[in-house]
């Protein structure tokens, strides 16, 4: 049992990868891509990402990209995959960043690389979800549909290089993130290698680990494992299999060639490696060539990437703010993005929006203006409109009516208000059947009463049914006793002309003149009541007064006694 322990970790780890599923793998830096086939929704792939470890890719670099359209075409995939990039329902698409407000789920920083094919959805009601396309371009569609494939990313703290062989053989390799696959340029940390020499025996194992003393990963145990044996077949060797006393076969490569990983291949001595650039690097036989990726340009040594200011050649229409390999466009305010990649702006409709001003609304380029209806006028230091009293203007010959938005003119009798109603024209006589002696004015105002008068009833100024209030005078009057008492079944009517500056009688209770008139009736209320008040209180005192005169007077002590007359003394004789 003690001999077996060093073994158990190897096992249960071989036990475990067994399990994973054979999918498309591509590892490069700190970092593992797979490519998983299967129908599934955005939720599913990420928790099957989840169970071993990761997550759905992101792609916040031009690098990462190149990464991951190398993986698809490595599989020959053709077809759309999710990645992981979304926005949550309830929040809402944001046109000038970068990402349109989608974020990555494997972290909530926001990168300024994105790919968008095309603009996503406008909305902030439905969750939407990115999807990676073979051209490398970005699209949106609802996370809960179904793609035929998804991408996940393993990030690991270091990766060891191929495990040499000396000989020939197969090496297995089983991920810790559940994939066996003998195609990997790059093992992860956990990763463990199953070798099968050629010419038969038992396997072989060796696991990616750190070195005790720092300074990276290597396999344990080193290799290079399947020895060579320079007797049977050049022991396997591509060029050269060389045996020195005392040292082991190894293979060897001719001049201008390099041992390859498996220490049995030969390769063209590469003079990108390690790299000189700080970008790509591309060997030529005389040497190198660097390059940078987009949005960088090559520095003048031939091997460093400086950043390049694509706001220096007006890509946007309003405002442009450069990041590093790449730019961003910006709108003033009142417009909003549009166009490819959001370089344009268009002006924002504001008075779209319900209750944007309280009547009119005039939209301008950036902004919007609020404005009143006629008859309105704008409240000072707001928004809202204020009625405009026309009949302070004095814009009609008579009484005047104002109403929210405009006026009416009010006609007096006699005249009738023309088809604007805003003025007053002399209407026809009303009784045109009165004869000629009856006194009256064909052009007077007529008033009907509800009652005619008899042939024999005789009408004076003093006997006059119409009330004091109607500010009709007996000197205004055009009727006189005799002319009344002429006109057989006439009703009596009465011609009352205008004064100017005073209320007149039968005119709309709501014209101009009816608020003065009104004051009139209060006012004289007042003193009617206050006059009333005064008499009272003088007829009380005078009452108090006469009763004090009328009361007898009071009784006193001595009316109880009778007086009687005074008689002389009578003097007495003495005895």
């Amino acid at each position: 049992m003690a001999a077996l322990r060093p073994l158990l970790p190897p096992l249960l780890l071989l036990a475990w990868s067994c399990a994973g599923e054979d999918v498309e793998v591509l590892c490069s830096d700190s970092a593992c891509y797979t490519l998983h086939r299967g129908e599934s929704t955005w939720r599913s792939a990420q928790v099957r990402c989840q169970e071993n470890g990761g997550n759905l890719s992101p792609v916040r670099s031009a690098a990462e990209a190149t990464r991951l359209r190398q993986l698809l075409a490595t599989a020959r995939w053709a077809g759309p995959a999710w990645i992981g990039l979304a926005l949550p329902r309830g929040h809402c698409v944001q046109p000038q960043e970068p990402l349109r407000g989608f974020s990555w789920v494997a972290g909530d920083e926001r990168g300024n690389f994105s790919a968008w094919a095309s603009e996503p959805a406008d909305t902030c009601v439905s969750a939407r979800c990115a999807s990676l396309r073979p051209d490398g371009g970005w699209s949106d569609r609802a996370c809960r549909s179904a793609l035929p494939a998804f991408l996940c990313k393993f990030s690991f703290r270091g990766m060891c290089g191929m495990l040499p062989l000396a000989g020939r053989g197969s090496v297995s390799y089983s991920t810790p993130f559940g994939v066996r696959t003998a195609r990997l340029a790059a093992a992860p940390f956990g990763t463990l290698a199953e070798v099968q020499c050629r010419g038969g025996g038992r396997s072989l194992f060796a696991v990616c680990k750190g070195v005790l003393d720092g300074g990276g990963f290597a396999w344990h145990p080193p290799g290079p494992l399947c020895p060579v044996d320079c007797g049977e077949n050049d022991g396997g060797c591509q060029q050269l299999c060389l045996e020195a006393p005392g040292q082991p076969p190894r293979c060897a490569c001719q001049p201008g060639f390099a041992l390859a990983a498996d220490m049995a291949s030969c390769l063209p001595e590469d003079s990108c490696h390690p790299n000189p650039c700080q970008g790509s690097c591309r060997p030529l036989p005389a040497g190198f060539e660097c390059g940078c990726e987009p949005g960088f340009a090559l520095a003048a040594d031939g091997r460093g990437c400086s950043d390049v200011d694509e706001c220096e050649s007006g890509p946007c229409e309003h405002r442009c703010r450069n990041t590093p390999g790449s730019f961003q466009c910006l709108c003033r305010p009142g417009y909003r993005p549009a166009g490819p990649a959001g370089r344009l702006c268009h002006d924002v409709d504001e008075c779209a929006q319900p209750h944007a001003c309280p009547q009119l609304c005039i939209n301008i380029p950036g902004s919007f203006r609020c404005a009143c209806r006629p008859g309105f006028q704008r409240q000072p230091g707001g928004d809202s409109c204020l009625d405009v009293d026309e009949c302070l203007r004095d814009l009609c010959p008579g009484a005047c009516r104002n109403f929210p938005g405009g006026y009416e003119c009010l006609c007096p009798p006699g005249s009738v208000r023309d088809g604007d109603g805003r003025g007053c024209s002399p209407g026809e006589a009303i009784l045109n059947s009165i004869p000629q002696s009856s006194g009256i004015p064909e052009s007077s105002g007529i008033i009907p009463q509800s009652s005619s008068i008899p042939q024999s009833s005789s009408i004076t100024p003093q006997s006059s049914s119409i009330p004091q209030s109607s500010s009709i005078t007996p000197q205004s009057s055009s009727i006189t006793p005799q002319s009344t008492s002429s006109i057989p079944g006439t009703p009596w009517t009465t011609s009352i002309p205008r004064t100017p500056g005073m209320p007149t009688a039968g005119l709309d209770e709501h014209s101009a003149d009816g608020p003065r008139l009104l004051l009139y009736y209060i006012v004289g209320s007042l003193v009617a009541i206050l006059l009333l008040l005064a008499f009272a209180l003088a007829l009380v005192a005078c009452r108090k007064r006469a009763a004090k005169r009328e009361k007898p007077p009071a009784k006193s002590a001595a009316d109880n006694y009778c007086w009687v007359p005074e008689q002389p003394e009578s003097r007495g004789e003495r005895r």
